[in-house]
């Protein structure tokens, strides 16, 4: 008895106090609501859909309170001003804070970045009294800032007798409120709206004064454990309105279509809030429209008891007029909207105040395993998003939310999910104009505390906190149809509090939308067995393999995984290779990339520039997990990166396919993947090219195809030659024929490049021209007319090309063996830095085994020289060949030993120019950078630019800016003197990189040493311009990945395993006054 009684510390009475057992005396001692996972809110309205009423006279009754308020941040909660909720009390000498604002990003306090930890209970870098790790309910008080605010506001006159809302968009983490010195309530759960009614302590026509006491930790924070920047504050906006004592205090519309998808149903469920101290009777009247012109008109009159409330049902009062033919459904492709109004009288029929929404009719179910929209089964092009300002942080803007829907609907993109919290109300209704499919999440992640028996799934005291978040969700987001997927959280583990949520979320949507959760498998990773509570399979990061399996299972649910291709840095590789699966199996319904956005922070530097801040940017001495929120395949200013172009040409909803070429008549089979929208909306083109010209246009006639099938159509391309050395290319290119919501006329939605069949090989000639040969103690020269190669003979490169005079290898810079690269974010992820750092090695310290120099018979002189690479027990060979026109031919040999275990990073050679030569022209895939897993999107092409700008500015600097299946390429001055490489390999060229930087400049660490602390702190505007050109002309390199940045290596056939021996051969040919035309014909005599 006695070891029980000491063990037991404390024992919870109620919601409110606990008794604290000293010495055999029980002394009450309340507990704060901000510690006591049990109170989410206290005199809080419960949720409602987000609607503004409009009255007779057109007010809309609210006054923003947007704006500065008066502001003071306390250290922990002890040090925090009492009573500055007075309106007496004197904040004169505060300072001042624009709401909505994060606090962190107005200078006050610092932004945390970790991933899954508890910022405030990081071991790793403890900043509070938690050493060891988080202890639910238990928060912070040694740190643990709060801030006051306050605010004075005019309530018009007109408002008396009415009743007053005050409006809280999103306040993190928890609050109080008070009004002119009373306490209005307290909230948490800091991504949904908070609204108290504050009718018995606001004076209309006077002066007011609203104070909130925010804490930036509380228990509310043990469930907000997202992988973003951990920031406080009012977030969203803050409104005052005002309502007639009789109104709609809320509204459910259930839009639907009937059991054959062709005509609509319609149920409304209205609440109507009753104030005053007496019955009253109202009368609602609802109409729908479509574009001003009404289609249903109904009302119906109920009695609300004395402040009370009342549910108003509609269905007996509609069924005369279901089902509603004539409807135009809502989807992604189509989203037609109808505008509903719901207009309240009173008894004597004064019209009280007006609702007018949009809605959309459209049914969302699971048949046979499949996830149908009206009936149809879909595909979720999808991304995760964050709600991300790289100015202000969480606050995002309107003019934000518009450029985020204009380019995900522009590059293919048709879902989002609300990674991992509810967006703002607009959101939601610029989805339902847009057409993007919405699965909607509840701020529910408890990441910091895994999956086992210490996860807050599995403990009842933590249901309210968790079922609440839930419900409020679907009470707020319920009317929308862009909404077609509830998500319970996000890495908080499974139990009882999750089949509690998943049973409210059902129970108080009628329209039975599906209801996910990610963390339901049961046993090991991708197993087939998965808990019930989730109405879809929605593992994360699983491989292609693991796609294919799925798919190739019967499955009682779609899959759909929650996350995958994690897009940190540069990354997004094998992005093809997922979607060639998910379109061969029906059960595979799309997925969703992590994710959308890089969450980094625009901060200056000491030089004046602005560069994106990651974790570990703010601060001394704050936990971080660095740069792994940069995971977006747009920067945090929206502008895209190289994966979203992939991004689109992945997701494309029209496939190309040659089935036959002969008699110079192309046979195409044309597939519409669309869910809705026949090929007729599209505009079919082809055209041939050669080289970089269009030889031929042709316009498709129009294909009728359509959605979920596929036709053939014939293209004659007589009149095309056949000329030795050339590529022909057929382009064929889908675009719109009409404007659409967030895609223009005539916009690019598909296009395919096939290379025609029947290419002849060149003829090689032998080129001509006398050479002499000198040799001395430390050189070999051979020299032709109008140049001088010039090798060294301890080193084994060629040093030295004077071409008329000017030098075209930079001193020290000559070619020489590459095996390296900078890593990529997810090369830190699978230790490449670590498990490969003898190819680094073997790039920095090669060993010249020996030399030779052979005279051939056509007069041409070869160079060969042998390097061992004795930390890999690997060699490699170069023979130089140079011709007599001054050409020099380079035939590269790694033999890459088995006894080396990691596959090699790169295998190719590296030189640099002088800084004028900085004209890159070459014929190749682009126009953006690509890799050989992430090149689908980039077309084989004449490209032409700066060297300068090849360069991609990742956030953290990385490997960037690679070209893939090169041709020939060209790097000159700007009088058209220069190199100029063409591959000899068979096959489809080499990989070329050429920008003023050494690929050392974006190395994470100069030297060899890649532990324990694996990256630097580093940004793109540490990385600055040599005077020189680099230039790797490469077999290739590693693909950059795209499973996940923690562990997955690339795909096994985009890596270059030990083993075995890599072969390829190029030439550099010096050229003057070049042009693409003049180049692509010295192309064809090597």
């Amino acid at each position: 008895m006695k070891k029980s009684f000491i063990s037991a510390q404390f024992l919870a009475l109620s919601a409110g106090f606990l008794i604290l057992l000293t010495g055999g005396m029980a002394v009450a001692q309340e507990t704060p609501e901000w510690q006591n996972p049990a109170v989410t809110g206290i005199n809080k309205e419960k949720g409602r859909a987000a609607f503004t009423p409009v009255s007779p006279e057109g007010e809309t009754y609210k006054l923003s309170l947007n704006g500065m308020w008066k502001f003071k941040l306390s250290h922990n909660p002890d040090t925090r001003p009492g009573k500055f909720y007075l309106p007496s009390f004197s904040v004169r000498r505060w300072k001042e804070i624009p709401v909505p604002a994060n606090w962190e990003m107005e200078g006050h306090d610092v932004p945390i970045y970790v991933n899954h930890p508890y910022e405030f209970a990081d071991a790793r870098t403890p900043i509070t009294e938690f050493r060891n790790g988080p202890e639910p309910p238990k928060v912070p008080l040694t740190y643990n800032p709060v801030a006051s605010y306050r605010r004075d506001f005019t309530v018009p006159a007109s408002w008396e007798g009415r009743e007053t809302y005050i409006y809280l968009g999103s306040v993190k983490s928890a609050f109080y409120i008070w009004v002119n010195g009373q306490k209005a309530g307290y909230s948490e759960g800091s991504k949904l709206p908070a609204e108290f009614n504050i009718t018995p302590y606001v004076i209309p026509g006077k002066k007011n004064t609203v104070a909130l006491e925010v804490y930036r930790w509380s228990t509310a924070s043990y469930l907000e454990c997202q992988d973003f920047w951990r920031m406080s504050g009012i977030e969203r906006s803050v409104e005052v309105y005002s309502r007639p004592k009789l109104h709609i205090r809320d509204f459910e519309v259930v839009s639907t279509l009937d059991e054959v998808y062709r005509n609509g149903i319609l149920r409304i469920y209205v609440s109507l809030q009753n104030r005053n101290t007496n019955p009253h009777w109202g009368t609602i009247d609802v109409v729908l429209s479509e574009n001003g012109h009404p289609l249903l008109t109904v009302g119906k009159m109920v009695e609300v008891a004395d402040l009370g409330e009342a549910e108003v049902d509609f269905d007996k009062v509609l069924q005369n007029h279901m089902p509603l033919t004539g409807i135009k459904p809502w989807s992604a492709e189509f989203p037609n909207l109808y505008e509903l109004t719901l207009s309240l009288r009173d008894a004597n029929g004064t019209l009280l105040e007006t609702i007018t929404t949009k809605i959309g009719f459209r049914s969302v179910e699971i048949k046979r395993g499949l996830l149908l929209i009206n009936g149809v089964p879909i595909t979720l092009k999808g991304v995760n998003m964050q709600e991300h300002n790289p100015e202000t942080g969480h606050v995002v803007t309107e003019e934000l939310m518009m450029k985020d829907i204009l380019l995900m609907k522009q590059n293919n993109i048709n879902a989002v999910r609300t990674s991992h919290y509810p967006q703002p109300e607009r959101w939601q209704e610029l989805c339902d104009e847009y057409g993007i499919y919405l699965v909607d999440e509840a701020n529910i992640e408890s990441h910091g505390l895994y999956y086992g028996e210490r996860s807050l799934a599995k403990d009842p005291d933590w249901e309210h906190a968790h079922v609440d978040r839930m419900v409020r969700l679907v009470q707020r987001d319920k009317n929308h149809p862009s909404v077609i997927i509830w998500s319970m959280g996000n890495e908080a583990g499974n139990g009882v509090n999750f089949y509690a949520g998943y049973r409210a979320m059902k129970a108080h949507d009628r329209t039975g939308r599906p209801v996910q959760y990610e963390r339901t498998e049961i046993g090991s990773r991708f197993a087939l067995e998965f808990d019930w509570n989730s109405d879809i399979i929605v593992p994360q990061y699983p491989d292609p393999q693991t796609f294919e399996w799925f798919g190739q299972r019967v499955l009682d649910r779609p899959f759909i995984p929650s996350e995958y291709n994690h897009a940190m840095g540069n990354s997004g590789g094998n992005f093809q290779d997922y979607w060639d699966i998910i379109e061969r199996y029906p059960q595979l319904q799309g997925g969703f990339i992590w994710d959308w956005v890089d969450q980094g922070l625009w901060k200056t530097g000491s030089d004046g520039k602005r560069f994106y801040a990651y974790g570990g940017d703010y601060g001394t001495g704050m936990p971080s997990d660095g740069n792994f929120l940069i995971n977006g395949i747009v920067y945090a200013d929206r502008t895209p990166q190289p994966e979203l172009a992939e991004v689109k040409k992945g997701h494309e909803w029209i496939n190309f396919r040659l089935l036959r070429y002969r008699d110079q008549v192309a046979r195409i089979q044309v597939e519409n993947l669309y869910d809705f929208t026949s090929l007729g909306e599209f505009r079919i083109e082809a055209s041939v090219m050669a080289e970089g010209k269009i030889l031929k246009n042709l316009e498709i006639p129009r294909l009728d195809i359509p959605p979920h099938s596929g036709g053939v159509t014939e293209i004659d391309l007589q009149g095309i030659g056949a000329e030795p050395g050339t590529e022909y290319f057929l382009l064929l290119e889908a675009r719109t024929r009409h404007a659409s919501p967030g895609i223009p006329t005539n916009h690019l939605v598909a296009h395919e490049q096939i290379r025609l069949p029947g290419y002849k090989k060149r003829e090689i000639a032998t080129p001509g021209g006398s050479l002499n040969f000198e040799e001395n103690e430390n050189t070999l020269i051979i020299t032709g007319k109008d140049f001088k190669a010039t090798f060294s003979k301890q080193e084994g490169r060629l040093t030295s090309y004077l071409y008329k005079g000017a030098e075209l290898i930079l001193q020290g810079y000559g070619p020489k063996p590459d095996f390296w690269r900078a890593p990529t974010d997810n090369d830190f992820g699978n230790r490449m830095p670590i498990r490969n750092i003898n190819w680094k090695k073997a790039t920095l310290n090669p060993q010249l085994r020996n030399l030779t120099t052979t005279k051939n018979d056509n007069g041409s002189y070869s160079v060969t020289a042998v390097w061992d690479l004795s930390e890999t027990s690997s060699s490699f060979t170069t023979r130089y060949t140079v011709q007599g026109d001054g050409s020099v031919r380079f035939t590269n040999i790694l033999e890459a030993s088995g006894n080396e275990k990691s596959d090699i990073p790169r295998v190719g050679m590296v030189l640099c120019l002088p800084a004028e030569f900085d004209q890159l022209t070459y014929f190749g895939r682009g126009p953006h950078e690509n890799y050989n897993d992430r090149n689908v999107s980039a077309f084989v092409g004449l490209y032409s630019g700066n060297a300068a700008d090849q360069m991609v500015p990742y956030v953290r600097p990385q490997e960037n800016g690679n070209k893939t299946h090169v041709r020939w390429a060209a790097l000159t001055n700007a009088a058209g003197t220069g190199w100029m490489a063409v591959s000899n390999t068979p096959g489809e060229g080499f990989e070329m990189t050429a920008m003023p930087y050494l690929s050392q400049d974006f190395d994470a660490r100069s030297g060899m040493d890649y532990g324990p602390i694996e990256k630097e702190q580093k940004h793109a505007t540490d990385v600055k311009p040599r005077s020189l050109v680099r230039w790797n002309i490469d077999l290739g390199q590693r693909g950059v990945g795209g499973v996940d940045s923690w562990g997955s290596l690339p795909l096994e056939k985009y890596r270059f395993p030990t083993g075995r021996n890599y072969e390829y051969t190029f030439t550099l040919i010096p050229v003057e006054e070049a042009t693409p035309g003049k180049m692509a014909g010295i192309s064809k005599k090597y």
